[in-house]
């Protein structure tokens, strides 16, 4: 192997690692929205509208800060 291949199987190497390691997209398993629980969602998300995500984004930010907090 020459310095191009080892390059580039490190480069793939790297791409690997940081496919494996990223957050997992969020899926309804029923086609609901994850949030209201009452909506279709629209294609592709887990809500069904941008106000959902943005209310359970905010949610599961506060509920870490909180969890955090506990263990100070």
């Amino acid at each position: 192997m020459d310095e191009a291949d080892l390059a580039q199987k490190r480069e793939q190497d790297m791409i690997k690692a940081a496919l494996s390691s990223r957050e997992r997209s969020l899926q309804s398993p029923d086609g609901k929205c994850i949030w209201c629980k009452d909506e279709i969602i629209v294609v592709g998300t887990a809500f069904c509208s941008a106000e959902c995500g943005d209310d359970y984004n905010k949610y599961q930010r506060e509920m870490k800060q909180r969890l955090g907090r506990q263990y100070q």
